[in-house]
């Protein structure tokens, strides 16, 4: 039942090599896993904005739609979006055909309770409904700011993209959501600290092959966590999918302030990850957090600073240090022989190897066994 999954594990991490923007001159190179993150913090803010402002918001759909509607992009490769727009405009009914192709790949791997689960995630990500306007709004609120970047250096490139973009974001002007988030004072400074994970890199004392940042790692953790979840769910399990995810997506953001503080340097020191902690409690309180409303702090706080307490996070804990083995396999899948990713790919192993949640064992011993990670 477990194997399907794991195959989802292998195709996702193709967001990390397929690029945006790659039909025009760039300053920054960024992959779709980065763009997803981006995204995904916009339609978290989006959301938590507007159930204070009381709207009714459907949280566990939203958030399976912000996860699953990256799985097709892993099978049709980094199609440019002016190209796709250009299809769907020319043969509609056959970008229809080969996203359909894409679903139907990613559901030969998902359980069978769940394939219409998956499936209309996939299909109806950006549908009418507020759920979906979330969503649509912060893809296009993402691209927005990526162009609006390239465009310093290459105006003329990019003016059109902004134009387009501006344009069909105009249609969601009177989306109550999009107007709370595109007035907060403090949007801009948020932006700031998304752009600073889109440039961390990890493992930044190796050389890299397949370079991941903190932004792109975050967005795949997710997914995985998304993914034990489920797994862990069709054997029983009651596990909380939007928790989890909230605590994915938010794990590392202190991390555009602190810069990326790696575990053993934490540990080398009896009470230095205490340290640790109130210099990123503080920096988020003083930083991020100060110019945000309080009810809005108090729902990012936690996800922000104790990401990995209770059940739900010792599962996002346990995500992300798979993504982490994925990350050393991919090194090694390219020809990376630095010994730091074998030794590293071994102690994550064995600490993944005594989790309590069968699912992270079960890919722990696919792993620790030699099989294919990719589940074959």
């Amino acid at each position: 039942m477990y194997r399907g999954y794991v195959r989802l594990l292998d195709i996702t991490s193709n967001l990390f090599t397929m690029f945006r923007w790659n039909n025009k001159p760039i300053i920054m190179r960024t992959n779709e896993a980065e763009n997803a993150f981006i995204s995904s913090h916009f339609a978290l803010l989006m959301s938590e904005l507007a159930i204070d402002a009381g709207l009714d918001i459907d949280e566990e759909k939203l958030y399976r739609r912000i996860v699953l509607k990256e799985l097709p992009k892993c099978v049709l490769s980094d199609i440019s979006v002016d190209t796709k727009n250009l299809i769907r405009e020319l043969a509609p009914e056959k970008w229809d055909q080969v996203y359909a192709t894409a679903v139907d790949e990613i559901l030969r791997h998902v359980y069978p309770d769940r394939q219409d689960e998956f499936s209309r995630a996939m299909f109806n990500s950006r549908d009418n409904s507020t759920e979906g306007k979330i969503v649509a709004t912060a893809d296009l609120m993402s691209a927005r700011l990526e162009a609006s970047i390239h465009s310093r250096f290459f105006p003329d490139h990019f003016a059109q993209p902004i134009e387009n973009l501006s344009r069909r974001a105009e249609r969601f002007s009177n989306f109550r959501p999009y107007q709370l988030l595109a007035k907060a004072p403090w949007l801009k400074s948020y932006e700031d600290s998304l752009l600073v994970l889109l440039r961390s890199v990890r493992w930044n004392r190796m050389n890299r092959n397949v370079k991941t940042t903190v932004a792109g790692h975050s967005f795949y953790v997710s997914i995985v966590a998304y993914i034990f979840a489920c797994m862990e769910n069709d054997s029983g399990g009651l596990l909380d999918t939007v928790e989890i995810t909230k605590r994915a997506l938010l794990h590392d953001i202190s991390e555009s302030l602190t810069g990326d503080i790696i575990t053993p340097t934490k540990k080398k020191v009896s009470g230095f990850d205490e340290v640790i902690f109130k210099v990123e409690e503080k920096m988020l309180d003083t930083q991020l957090f100060s110019r945000m409303p309080d009810s809005i702090v108090s729902v990012l706080r936690k996800p922000s600073l104790d990401p990995f307490s209770g059940t739900e996070g010792e599962l996002v804990r346990c995500a992300d240090m798979t993504a982490a083995v994925i990350e050393c396999l991919l090194e090694g899948r390219t020809g990376n022989s630095q010994v730091e990713f074998r030794d590293a790919f071994e102690s994550l192993i064995g600490q993944l190897a005594d989790a309590r949640f069968d699912s992270v064992r079960y890919v722990a011993d696919l792993f620790r066994w030699g099989l294919s990670w990719a589940g074959r």
